[in-house]
């Protein structure tokens, strides 16, 4: 599993709020789990806790619990998370660490891998409450008494967790691993703090205001500073963005590809954001995903001009996905036409008529 961060304390929060949603769906408590697990109670409540992350389980014992899991009858998409949320607590234990030397910042979490949603959604679930897609039909409160809604960080580390990203955004040593910056830098999109706001809002003036990325890669650091600008209230930067950037078109299928990539589309992980200079022209994603995932999302208040801009430019590259699939066309219609009746902004008003006219044709 992974490593104790730098500190020497493992992070087991999300993992263990995981193992607990999973016990839930069992109809087990802690002491008949525990029994059925062949261990003591106190394992499964250090588990639970956090307090024994189970990110220091051996990898043998590790599978050997999902495996029974999975034979007590827990959901498997449910026991397969229990992976991805022992993958956020190291990422998480790695970063409130919060050890900022040069070998450090290199082996950075965010600077060796480009994330996906999957993964991220757990990363950012003790700040935002919001429980992961995959894990939405488990029960949210599994046994008696009062239970926290997310996994619970203490105050000490979200306040680690977010001093070490700006830290490492603004260092010198992240500006040659843009992979980690960006990835920093949209993390950063979470903290309430009034400090993190200001200086995102600052970068996006210093770097980005005034003119385009100049290739795609840069593009994708553009929008990850816009979206975490966006989700602190500040929608004119992700405005800006799509105006003067995405309106290129290397610029807007490097946003398509990399929308597949977040989402699982495009099933080779990757340590950068570089392979969005081929894949952008890849047709081995279908799109059809990342359509059911724009149309579920048209109207968010904070990317609402994103996706609707995304969906017409799927549509316009992929305009088979209107043509043959009825479904999502009838689909299609009716979150158009519901994002119309919200009142956009003339740009996505635009965009969402494009669409309506691209489903009329189809529909002949």
């Amino acid at each position: 599993m992974q490593g104790s961060s730098a500190a020497g304390r493992d992070i087991g929060v999300v993992s263990g709020y995981v193992l607990k949603l999973l016990r839930g769906s069992l109809g087990r408590s802690q002491a008949s789990l525990a029994e059925q697990l062949e261990v003591d109670v106190s394992t499964v409540q250090g588990w639970e806790s956090g307090r024994r992350p189970l990110t220091s389980l051996r990898v043998s014992d590790f599978r050997r619990l999902q495996a029974r899991l999975a034979a007590f009858g827990a959901p498997p998409a449910a026991v397969t998370s229990l992976h991805d949320a022992v993958e956020a607590d190291g990422v998480l234990s790695q970063i409130i660490a919060g050890d900022d030397h040069p070998a450090a910042i290199q082996q950075n979490p965010l600077a060796v891998a480009v994330h996906r949603r999957r993964l991220v959604n757990l990363l950012t679930w003790p700040f935002t409450g919001i429980t992961p897609p995959q894990l939405r039909d488990l029960p949210a409160r599994p046994g008696r008494g009062p239970v926290a809604d997310r996994p619970a960080l203490t105050s000490d580390d979200r306040r680690s967790f977010f001093d070490t990203l700006l830290n490492v955004a603004h260092s010198k040593a992240s500006k040659d691993m843009p992979v980690l910056r960006r990835q920093a830098i949209y993390l950063l999109g979470f903290d309430e703090r009034s400090e993190s706001a200001d200086w995102l809002a600052a970068q996006h003036q210093r770097a980005f205001a005034g003119r385009r990325a100049e290739d795609p890669t840069s593009g994708i650091a553009a929008r990850s500073a816009a979206v975490a600008l966006a989700r602190r209230g500040d929608g004119d930067p992700l405005r800006h963005f799509i105006n003067n950037t995405l309106n290129d078109e290397r610029h807007a299928a490097a946003n398509l590809a990399y929308w597949a990539y977040w989402l699982g589309e495009i099933n080779e992980p990757h340590a950068d954001d570089g392979f969005l200079l081929t894949a952008t022209a890849s047709r081995t994603w279908s799109g059809v995903r990342l359509a059911d995932h724009l149309l579920e999302h048209l109207t968010d208040q904070v990317n609402a001009t994103l996706n609707i801009h995304s969906l017409w430019h799927l549509v316009l590259a992929r305009p088979e996905l209107l043509t043959y699939d009825t479904d999502l066309r009838r689909r299609t219609g009716e979150r158009v036409e519901q994002a119309l009746d919200d009142g956009p902004d003339v740009h996505a008003t635009v965009e969402l008529n494009n669409l309506r006219c691209a489903v009329q044709l189809a529909n002949r």
